[in-house]
């Protein structure tokens, strides 16, 4: 049995962004996501992210040519009431959900999401 870390409201929630198609806009330099980057599917129990603390953005961004990291404050959902729940999935311990349909608040969790470019590891 693995350790489940209780998300609280300073952790950081990294969802991954893919570059294309694009989910994010450029407004005076900076990369702003959209909802639909926010929005979960009808058939999913909730918004896939990672928690920060277990994790590094590379490992969480998976492949750097083809996504972003968003980096957003749980926060943002909890103080929507919404559940932040950490559910460690086979190979990702760092796997977390907002728990729920996310589409009332995807808007905000955009606007509140940093977007950040991940650069891979060289050796």
């Amino acid at each position: 049995m693995s350790y489940l870390h209780t998300i609280i409201t300073a952790d950081i929630l990294i969802r991954r962004i893919p570059k294309v198609p694009s989910h994010f806009k450029v407004v005076e330099g900076r990369m702003i996501a959209n909802s639909i980057a926010f929005s979960t599917k009808p058939d999913e129990d909730g918004l896939s992210v990672d928690i920060l603390a277990l994790t590094t953005l590379l490992q969480a961004v998976q492949n750097p040519q083809k996504n972003y990291a968003g980096l957003l404050k749980a926060e943002i959902p909890m103080n929507e009431k919404f559940e932040c729940k950490h559910d460690p999935i086979d190979g990702n311990n760092a796997h977390a959900l907002i728990v729920g349909n996310t589409r009332p608040i995807a808007k905000k969790l955009a606007a509140a999401c940093t977007v950040q470019e991940v650069l891979p590891e060289i050796f």
